[in-house]
């Protein structure tokens, strides 16, 4: 097992409640679909009408890839900080970074990498072993994305084959898509004597944040700490399964279906034991010129439109000046017509 060093000091990383005891309720099941079963696009178009969140089974991802990945990205993080600084460069917002989050205030206790899929400028420094590893997962689970967004399509109701990759054509393989890749370490944290946490409190890992992006495909090892938020607001566990990815609708798809599918709240919990928690997550993004708006294909007669409409360079750009928590997409909406609103 590879030793891993902690950040030096989590007094200004923040406690959060957290779902433990009675009074947590039941938890959730969590939406498991194979992929490649005849159903599969009514169950995605149904998990993500209801959570905004499933679990992907049946992928075509080799485990060895995730493995090698995994394996070694903890060889990575093991590093000196300096050293992990001068491979990839200060998170900028690509690059290495620990502990602060972003450029606005947000912190968590984890360190991480954020790369370009399509650029490869923020990895070019790293190890070889690491960078191969890097691309080969990459390639694959870019795959698994396309997949699912084509499911969703056809969840949709989008039946034809030039509509079912309505979303894919935004993402995978589109000349100036913005895909990127994080790499995100959390190790052991217990807290110091003397900082006070009831049995029902956490230290942040990340803090609660919806994905700006049109997707996300989440891998993690087996440490927990990954949570959801319901919409009756209770955050509840996902537990953890490194044979499956996990996928997250985001904030772009939530207005892309007119708030169909809706982009799904999640954090994450310092782990609390011995074992590291390694998550390696796959963002899909349009280029920056492409508009966001709600897809004619999926709209009503006589529907209006929910958002104004944006470009993704333009979300993204407001999304960087905002804190994790905040509803980026509330300067986007449009109010709702006085029939609609008096329901």
């Amino acid at each position: 097992m590879v030793a891993i060093t902690a950040p030096s000091s989590i007094e200004h990383i923040p406690l959060v409640r957290c779902p433990k005891g009675a009074n947590a309720g039941p938890p959730p099941v969590i939406p498991s679909i194979d992929l490649s079963s005849p159903g599969a696009a009514a169950a995605v178009a149904d998990a993500c009408r209801t959570l905004g969140f499933f679990k992907a089974t049946n992928h075509g991802v080799p485990s060895g890839l995730a493995d090698a990945l995994e394996s070694n990205a903890m060889a990575f993080f093991s590093l000196p900080h300096q050293e992990k600084l001068d491979m990839s460069g200060p998170a900028r917002p690509l690059g290495y970074g620990s502990k602060s989050i972003g450029s606005n205030g947000d912190v968590g206790w984890l360190e991480y990498l954020l790369l370009s899929v399509t650029s490869g400028t923020s990895s070019s420094a790293l190890p070889p072993s690491l960078r191969a590893a890097l691309e080969e997962y990459t390639r694959a689970v870019r795959e698994v994305g396309g997949r699912v967004m084509e499911l969703m399509a056809e969840g949709l109701g989008l039946a034809s084959e030039e509509e079912r990759c309505v979303l894919r054509r935004m993402v995978v393989g589109s000349e100036g898509s913005d895909e990127m890749l994080r790499v995100n370490h959390y190790p052991p944290c217990l807290l110091p004597p003397g900082r006070d946490r009831d049995d029902n409190c956490g230290v942040t890992g990340f803090g609660e944040h919806t994905d700006p992006q049109i997707i996300s495909v989440l891998r993690s090892n087996c440490t927990a700490g990954l949570q959801i938020l319901l919409r009756d607001a209770r955050w509840v566990p996902v537990p953890p399964d490194p044979d499956s990815f996990f996928v997250n609708v985001g904030d772009s798809l939530q207005v892309l279906t007119n708030g169909r599918f809706r982009s799904v709240k999640h954090r994450v919990l310092a782990p609390e034991g011995e074992e590291s928690r390694l998550s390696v997550i796959y963002f899909g993004g349009p280029a920056a010129s492409q508009r966001i708006a709600p897809l004619q294909q999926v709209m009503r007669d006589g529907e209006q439109s929910m958002y104004r409409e944006f470009t993704w360079g333009e979300y993204k750009k407001a999304a960087y000046k905002t804190r994790l928590g905040d509803n980026r997409l509330g300067p986007y909406e449009l109010p709702l017509p006085a029939q609609e609103a008096a329901k």
